[in-house]
């Protein structure tokens, strides 16, 4: 696109040059035919004057023939100098038109051109808009892929952390396997379970620290995003240790994405405890807890303040802890 605009600017610019000389050349010449014009037409008048002067000496003094005859001759020498004069200035005439439909067509194309540069500027402009366009829409790109990376990095971070957790919990489960294999064996002690309804309002908290979440639709403190939230979140300072809220079997252990390792506690008669945010656990799924019993410590989180997450479920749906928790280990500033 710019070359052709570059090569439709130099013909342009010869084109005007073209036109320019034609122009000296027809004022050249429309300067000569008006000065031979004006020349034929005083020798005219002189010559009309002359051949009526001559044809009156003639009738009036006879005697004066040679001098007439000799005024003849030059007036016919003058007759064929002005007929030449004319044909020069026909010529003129004709070369002058010529040079005017010349330097018409000339116009012609000039006009032709400017009309064609204009478009071709146009498409320019529109070229340049698209091309400005595009370089936006790859510079976003650019910017999205870096952000993309950056959180893949600290995805992949975050990952290692966890293999690396998790290869030291698997170990510390077979150190843990090892120790059952080597002690002698306790005895089994009973827990008995009462029903929770005894102890509504008295339940011991497993870490004792404000409350940065709440149970039902709350606002995260660090996203600023309004949701649903089946429990409640303590803040607690990593290896802090974890106390069953009340006597249960531990039933199972799993990882849950946003609570890490989550322990679930049967209290029986329908009701159970999800805790999450342990590290060095000290139990395990089959055993029976008491009341106070340190279940492990709480782990340091990755994202955030570290913490306890909390969640109490009657017949398998939330209830709010605050309900059932004893209040005064806790902080409740919202």
């Amino acid at each position: 696109m710019g070359g052709e605009i570059s090569s439709l600017k130099k013909d342009i610019e010869r084109t005007r040059k073209r036109i320019a000389s034609l122009e000296k050349e027809i004022k050249f010449i429309a300067e000569k035919e008006a000065l031979l014009k004006a020349q034929l037409s005083r020798e005219l008048a002189i010559f009309i004057t002359l051949s009526r002067t001559a044809w009156l000496n003639f009738i009036f003094e006879p005697r004066k023939i040679n001098d007439f005859l000799r005024r003849e001759d030059y007036l016919q020498a003058i007759i064929q100098n002005e007929s030449q004069k004319i044909r020069e200035l026909k010529a003129y005439r004709q070369r002058l038109l010529a040079l005017k439909k010349e330097r018409e067509a000339e116009l012609q194309t000039l006009l032709r051109q400017e009309e064609i540069l204009k478009e071709k500027r146009k498409e320019l402009v529109l070229a340049r808009k698209e091309k400005e366009v595009l370089l936006e829409h790859v510079r976003k790109n650019k910017r999205l892929y870096r952000e993309t990376l950056e959180l893949l990095l600290a995805a992949q971070k975050e990952i290692e952390s966890l293999a690396q957790e998790v290869a030291v919990t698997q170990e510390r489960l077979k150190k843990l396997e090892e120790e059952k294999k080597t002690l002698v064996s306790k005895p089994s002690r009973k827990v008995f379970l009462r029903p929770l309804f005894e102890v509504k309002g008295f339940l011991l908290p497993p870490v004792s620290g404000r409350v940065l979440r709440f149970y039902g639709l709350d606002r995260d403190l660090f996203t600023g995003k309004i949701s649903f939230s089946p429990g409640i979140f303590i803040g607690a300072s990593p290896g802090t240790e974890v106390k069953a809220p009340f006597s249960a079997r531990v039933v199972r252990l799993k990882w849950v994405e946003g609570r890490g390792k989550v322990l679930v506690l049967d209290h029986g008669y329908g009701f159970v405890s999800l805790i999450g945010g342990l590290s060095e656990l000290r139990v395990l799924p089959g055993e029976e807890v008491a009341t106070g019993e340190v279940l492990g410590r709480v782990g340091a989180s990755p994202f955030g303040p570290s913490g306890v997450y909390y969640e109490l479920r009657y017949g398998g749906r939330p209830q709010n802890p605050l309900e059932w928790l004893n209040l005064k280990y806790l902080k409740l500033v919202r």
